[in-house]
């Protein structure tokens, strides 16, 4: 133990609700614009559990992008993992618009989940047609 380790703080133990506000962040982060429509969809994620939010951010903080992927992926089981990537999709589609950085993280978690595109397509089909109003002009 150094003479500073006191002075860092506690270290932060994600579970998975606090891995899945970690990687909603990093998401909704990526692309250096947060917008009101993201906002208002990590808040439903959340649901009031300001201590996922802490924790997601206190490991964020000590360990930075990307390297929260791995701690991410060690967390979630399988199903986490689809539910996870899934969710990501929605939000990074939540402004209507998929951003170059958006779409970078997002392959990232899908590679470190080891989900295959041909599992991801019929989400990202829903979530498309979800997301495209035009239909209704």
């Amino acid at each position: 133990m150094g003479i500073f380790d006191k002075l860092t703080g506690k270290s932060a133990t994600l579970t998975p609700k606090s891995a899945l506000v970690l990687s909603a962040i990093t998401v909704i982060a990526a692309d250096g614009v947060i917008d009101e429509a993201e906002i208002n969809d990590l808040a439903k994620i959340v649901r009031g559990d300001r201590k996922s939010i802490d924790t997601a951010m206190q490991v964020l903080k000590a360990n930075g992008f990307p390297a929260v992927i791995d701690m991410v992926a060690g967390v979630l089981d399988e199903k986490q993992k689809l539910a996870t990537l899934t969710i990501l999709c929605d939000l990074a589609m939540s402004d209507g618009i998929l951003a170059a950085e958006e779409k970078k993280v997002l392959q990232m978690y899908m590679d470190k989940f080891g989900i295959s595109e041909v599992a991801l397509k019929p989400t990202i089909e829903v979530i498309a047609t979800k997301n495209d109003f035009s239909i209704f002009s």
